[in-house]
């Protein structure tokens, strides 16, 4: 618990609790058990309960980021280093606005091609796997991600979310706006947000980045990758539709 408020930039070396171990694995099927959770009693509540656990979601979400934020700036770590300028920032974003208005059409289809492939993709490849498992930083990761899945999988499974493919075309020109301008914003203040210019060691990136060669073809490779994951997650719940219907 030495470490338990450290963020990674003041912590040893050799203290993470690494990708696919044992402690991996069981924040991963923490992340499940609470999501099935959080899906069965979402589908099972009325209307005001619904727009109860959408609107705490949303609000957990806010005060983790919130705090995370505060300690990164208390641990005297370069806070703009870190401004939440992530896909699964703009995640959040777009559940706080989504559960203030679930009826829009403008959230729900991104929520799910794009922002819950990103939090799964994130869970699977955790930064925070250089930390302690006991962490506040990789709890944080673990609960933030968790929460995006376990909201976007809640309205699904209650069949308040549903993708056409026309509509898919719809989320990838939104993932390219979203691109271009974050990567703008990289190339302007030297910074890596959504890791458009550097891989930051994650094994993925690193093999998108080994295949393009990295710079304005790894940047390319990064919206390839996206549109085949997009469409592989909306065969999914394409499939996963049919089986909620029945």
């Amino acid at each position: 618990m030495e470490y338990f408020w450290t963020h990674q930039e003041n912590i040893p070396e050799g203290l993470g609790f690494g990708q696919f171990s044992p402690a991996h694995f069981i924040w991963l099927g923490i992340v499940v058990l609470f999501t099935v959770l959080i899906s069965l009693k979402y589908k099972k509540s009325d209307f005001d309960g619904r727009v109860a656990i959408r609107r705490i979601i949303a609000a957990v979400l806010l005060v983790t980021e919130v705090i995370k934020m505060y300690l990164i700036a208390r641990d005297g770590v370069d806070i703009m280093e870190y401004l939440p300028l992530e896909v699964c920032s703009f995640a959040e974003y777009s559940i706080i606005c989504d559960s203030i208005w679930p009826n829009n059409k403008f959230f729900p289809d991104l929520l799910l091609t794009l922002f819950l492939p990103a939090a799964v993709m994130a869970l699977i490849f955790p930064t925070t796997a250089v930390l302690p498992a006991i962490n506040y930083f990789t709890i944080n990761q673990f609960l933030f991600h968790g929460l995006i899945i376990a909201y976007v999988i809640a309205r699904f499974v209650s069949g308040e979310i549903r993708v056409q493919y026309p509509t898919l075309w719809t989320s990838i020109l939104k993932i390219c706006v979203l691109v271009a301008a974050v990567f703008t914003i990289d190339k302007l203040f030297n910074k890596n947000f959504m890791f458009l210019t550097n891989t930051e060691g994650n094994p993925m990136l690193e093999a998108i980045w080994g295949i393009t060669g990295g710079g304005i073809p790894y940047l390319f490779g990064l919206v390839v990758f996206a549109v085949i994951v997009v469409h592989i997650f909306f065969l999914v719940f394409k499939a996963l539709g049919k089986c909620v219907k029945e």
